[in-house]
């Protein structure tokens, strides 16, 4: 499987950067160093990024990563896919997050913070108040000679992507991402990521509910897997992976793989046989 899985290139978006990356390298700074946001190619799936995200970038720090979701295949362009922040090392709750709408507004988000690093804060937070407290503290820490070298990129890649310095911050991550991610999704998750629309709008979906630290019988996983609707039984696979449980049973990650298979999800249970 290629680390793309089903889709062939990267988005057109990605792939400017790429080249604007080997431009300004030229000149002496680059998108890694003056905006701590490495574009990586084959970074590896930790056990909390989600089955159905390709990363795309990290930020050379605590594993915390940005991938494209892909909502188990659904989504057709890679160019318009959600962007989720994935932070391993933060507590439970708090480590995934969808920050963008798409990579387009993720890089003016990227921009507009001056850094790719700084996105990965709003895992930890989600009120107006705590935004501004954020923007305070990253303005006491700004470097002159390092605000002036960002502050270049970002022209930079404002030219090159077309994308714009977004605002409000806290309207558009709090309010306009999770409105249009609420809009798409018809099953909740714990995750915060959700279920997409599929095919089965009038059917009864049953949830499974799962609890961290809980102990999960196999047998009625087979039977929720029997007579599930394939909406239910993706809600599932984000809870039992969020809640660290199909780590922990080597049993309930084979019968999750196997019902992976059946639903076609060969990308998914190829990225889960390898965490």
């Amino acid at each position: 499987m290629s680390y793309l899985g089903k889709y062939l290139k990267m988005p057109p978006t990605f792939e400017k950067l790429q080249k604007l990356e080997k431009v300004i390298e030229k000149e002496g700074y680059s998108l890694d160093g003056d905006l701590s946001l490495c574009l990586q190619l084959d970074f590896p799936h930790y056990e909390v990024t989600p089955y159905d995200a390709i990363p795309f970038a990290n930020i050379g720090c605590d594993g915390i990563h940005y991938g494209f979701l892909t909502d188990f295949g659904r989504v057709s362009d890679l160019e318009n896919a959600f962007i989720v922040c994935i932070s391993p090392m933060d507590d439970f709750d708090a480590h995934i997050k969808i920050v963008a709408r798409n990579i387009r507004e993720f890089v003016s988000l990227v921009c507009t913070m001056k850094g790719a690093a700084e996105i990965s804060n709003f895992n930890l937070i989600k009120e107006e108040e705590q935004y501004i407290s954020l923007f305070k503290e990253l303005k006491k820490e700004v470097d002159e000679e390092y605000e002036e070298q960002a502050n270049y990129v970002v022209e930079k890649i404002i030219s090159t992507i077309g994308c714009e310095v977004i605002e409000d911050v806290y309207h558009y991550v709090e309010k306009e991402v999770i409105t249009a991610r609420e809009n798409q999704t018809m099953l909740s998750t714990l995750d915060g990521i959700g279920i997409v629309s599929l095919d089965s709008m009038n059917s009864k979906h049953h949830i499974y509910k799962l609890e961290k630290d809980m102990k999960i019988n196999l047998e009625d996983v087979k039977s929720f897997f029997n007579t599930a609707t394939r909406e239910s039984k993706l809600a599932f696979i984000r809870d039992v992976q969020f809640t660290y449980l199909i780590s922990d049973e080597i049993k309930l990650k084979e019968l999750v793989i196997n019902e992976m298979i059946k639903l076609g999800l060969n990308d998914e249970a190829e990225r889960l046989k390898k965490i």
